[in-house]
């Protein structure tokens, strides 16, 4: 096909509805070929291509053309227009404006190199809504629309991405969101004629260049326009080709932008808004083309692992092991000042898993796209940290046992401030993770979550990291034990761990099958809530049976092994589990675990296995009495436990949890979330200020009353310089009686004399109801 050539003022004979496709070029003949040819390689047939030449001074653009007009391969159009002299790219535009009349126009830069599926993309967008006047396609260079760094423009393409393979991925993994945004990005730009038509053209005010743009953008928006991202289409920029980064360019832009501030005051605030804004449809979409390339990063709070580990600490780690098995995410771990080095040497195992200290932590920390706190939140500030670090906020809800129990706090203000941090922090999230359908139920049941952000994700059993299995030692005191039987109570004595029912069932087990063994207890002593009181009075009452009860307290991982290894069974009489990983670990190592089926554990595991009758100390004996010795019925509960438990690996588990990443980062913003982080950030800076303010007022003895503040505000009558020396008076005491006493007794007395001539108060008149 012969190219067409077009003088200025003359008409391309387009119809409107009909787009065409405009590459303004001055020199950069290189680029500009590879510009052309992803275009009629990639360019509907349908579609002109109108080469706007702005008098290149290199005749190799020309010849350029003219070669690839001769091509047998090429079915398009291909349109020549050339400037008789060098007037820049706003001149260049708005002859190209006229020319193709009444047609709409796609703008590429001849630095640009577009992909398939790229003229398709743009239009869709473009006429994604009524108001649209332009669309603009993601890129690697382009301010707000670039990819995959946000607001961090780029040379190039990650060098292990083609543009097919990318552009490809970035429109699979598109949410096709078409955000608004303050301005076209004129990188590759379709304008339709409707807003051309509405505006007009470029302003000449900005030729050569740059901004120009920009004002064509706020005239639309100032006249109910907007402009939109073609989030399912990415094109390869080569920024700065066409004008370069100059000295003179630099000024050139510093001015235009100076004539953007003076016309549209606003238009910089709207854009340092779209830059940071992590919640709206812009990041959703940007972050989908982001996780095209990188795929989804997530942090998870690690704090918890600690110098001491205990069942949580083995849960998050475990959690953490099968997420980097998968190896589809990018994953970091929030770890605190004094990070176990049982957690240390498993890290080192696993070296992509980047670590993130609390310290570290500050505002322009990077952002994962999902932040998952595997353990529920206990103060403000856990959220505080947590918003810094992640775009959309996941918590697992453990449990409320505390949320119910008043006698788990110190304080019936503590348990109120709970339970509001509760409901906050779960209004905070955007997904909720519980351990079992119960433990969703009930927070379901008392209005803290709606369904749609409600997940289960059950626990794995089959623990596999090797380092968390300590050696068995025994525990401190557990020379007291010999070779009698022991039933094991493992966990703290808080009431709902029912330590006081294992008590009971100690001396069924005496009185009616005459089995003389121990019950042990091991497990922290909590300050509130505890059943030490209950637990004293029985065994104050049954003085037989506190000679065969031994309370270990806490205990190591190496003493709980060998406390498994040397026991008859497992008591775990608990009423209420958000999971219940003991019965598993019992059945782990060969041991029968004594339960009822309450909460959880009648979800986890079968009825048959529920030895305890709830809650029934007789009629549980004589149930748990034939698996309390060798033989087949103890080899029958311990296969039901570890059947049950067969179901529950840490696979499963991280593909649950995958699942629900995947949910929050794709899904929209929930402004109650933003809201409730907000709330929370604003109690915590009150705080902080009633703290501060207690400080000053121990330190200075200052009661801040409104006398005082009218005495020494920034209107009082006192002096600067006379505050320091009457605070030091008022703090030594024979001074302050010598210096002072005549000034206040003067004061009294005219108070007195004052109140003295005062007329009797009169009574309000009653007001009628």
């Amino acid at each position: 096909m012969t190219v067409e050539h077009l003088a200025p003022g003359a008409q391309a004979g387009l119809d409107r509805g009909e787009a065409v496709v405009c590459v303004p070029v001055y020199g950069g003949v290189d680029v500009f070929a590879q510009c052309m040819r992803a275009l009629l390689a990639h360019t509907p047939p349908h579609a002109p291509i109108l080469v706007a030449d702005d008098a290149s001074p290199d005749p190799a653009v020309r010849a350029l053309v003219d070669e690839l007009g001769q091509l047998r391969s090429t079915a398009h159009r291909l349109l020549y227009l050339r400037q008789p002299g060098n007037v820049g790219f706003v001149c260049n535009a708005n002859t190209v404006f006229a020319v193709v009349h009444p047609a709409d126009v796609v703008i590429v830069n001849s630095d640009c190199v577009v992909s398939s599926g790229w003229f398709e993309a743009l239009r869709s967008a473009a006429y994604s809504n009524t108001r649209v006047a332009t669309a603009s396609a993601l890129t690697n260079s382009g301010t707000i629309v670039s990819v995959p760094n946000r607001n961090q423009p780029a040379p190039n393409l990650p060098q292990d991405w083609s543009l097919e393979e990318a552009a490809s991925e970035v429109r699979r993994h598109s949410p096709r969101l078409r955000p608004q945004i303050p301005t076209a990005v004129g990188h590759c730009l379709w304008i339709r004629r409707s807003a051309l038509e509405l505006v007009g053209g470029f302003d000449e005010a900005f030729s050569p260049g740059y901004e120009e743009e920009v004002d064509f953008s706020q005239r639309c928006v100032l006249h109910g326009l907007s402009h939109v991202v073609a989030d399912d289409a990415l094109v390869l920029h080569y920024g700065g080709a066409s004008f370069g980064m100059s000295g003179a360019s630099q000024a050139l832009r510093r001015d235009h932008h100076a004539v953007i501030q003076s016309r549209y005051p606003y238009y910089d605030r709207w854009v340092a808004e779209a830059e940071s804004d992590e919640q709206g449809p812009l990041t959703r979409a940007i972050g989908a083309a982001a996780r095209a390339f990188r795929g989804l990063s997530v942090t998870i709070d690690g704090r918890i692992l600690t110098r001491f580990l205990t069942g949580s600490q083995v849960h998050v780690l475990e959690l953490i092991a099968a997420l980097h098995a998968e190896g589809s995410i990018g994953l970091r771990v929030l770890t605190p000042p004094d990070l176990g080095e049982y957690a240390s040497m498993l890290f080192a195992r696993m070296p992509s898993v980047a670590l993130l200290p609390v310290a570290e932590v500050r505002r322009g920390v990077e952002v994962s796209d999902v932040v998952h706190r595997p353990f529920q939140v206990s103060s403000p500030a856990d959220l505080d940290v947590l918003r810094m670090v992640g775009r959309r906020l996941i918590v697992t809800q453990q449990d409320l046992i505390a949320y119910h129990n008043p006698s788990y706090h110190r304080s019936p203000e503590a348990w109120m401030a709970h339970r509001r941090l509760t409901r906050t922090a779960l209004s905070a999230t955007d997904q909720v993770l519980f351990f079992s359908r119960h433990a969703a139920k009930e927070a379901l049941a008392e209005d803290l979550v709606d369904q749609p952000r409600v997940h289960v994700a059950h626990l794995g059993t089959d623990h596999v990291l090797a380092g968390l299995t300590p050696d068995p030692r025994p525990p401190r005191g557990a020379d007291r034990i010999g070779e009698k039987p022991f039933l094991l109570c493992l966990g703290t004595d808080f009431r709902h761990k029912n330590r006081l029912f294992a008590l009971k069932l100690l001396a069924s087990l005496h009185e009616r099958h005459g089995w003389r063994g121990m019950l042990v207890f091991a497990g922290a002593h909590v300050a509130h809530g505890s059943s030490a009181g209950e637990e004293a009075i029985f065994l104050a009452s049954h003085p037989d049976l506190a000679e065969d009860v031994l309370d270990l307290a806490a205990v190591d991982e190496p003493g709980k092994a060998w406390l498994q290894q040397h026991a008859n069974a497992i008591v775990y009489p608990t009423t209420f589990e958000g999971f219940g990983l003991v019965p598993f670990e019992a059945a782990e190592a060969g041991l029968p675990c004594l339960f009822a089926p309450e909460t959880s554990l009648a979800e986890m595991l079968p009825s048959s296995a529920a030895l305890l009758v709830s809650w029934d100390p007789q009629q549980s004996a004589d149930q748990v009495a034939p698996v309390l010795d060798p033989g087949e019925a103890r080899d029958r509960h311990v296969a039901l436990l570890r059947a049950a438990g067969a179901r529950l690996t840490w696979r499963r588990t991280a593909e649950r949890v995958l699942d629900v990443y995947r949910t929050a980062a794709e899904g929209k913003a929930r402004q109650a979330s933003v809201l409730a982080l907000d709330q929370l950030e604003l109690e915590s800076d009150h705080a902080r200020l009633e703290d501060a303010f207690r400080e000053l007022e121990e330190q200075f003895g200052y009661p801040g009353n409104a006398v005082d503040a009218d005495l020494v505000g920034p209107d009082g009558v006192l002096p600067n310089e006379l505050r320091r020396p009457l605070l030091a008076l008022s703090r030594r005491r024979w001074l302050r009686v010598i210096m002072l006493g005549p000034m206040l007794l003067t004061y009294r007395l005219g108070y007195m004399a004052r109140h003295r001539r005062l007329p009797p108060r009169r009574a309000l008149p009653e007001r009628n109801s």
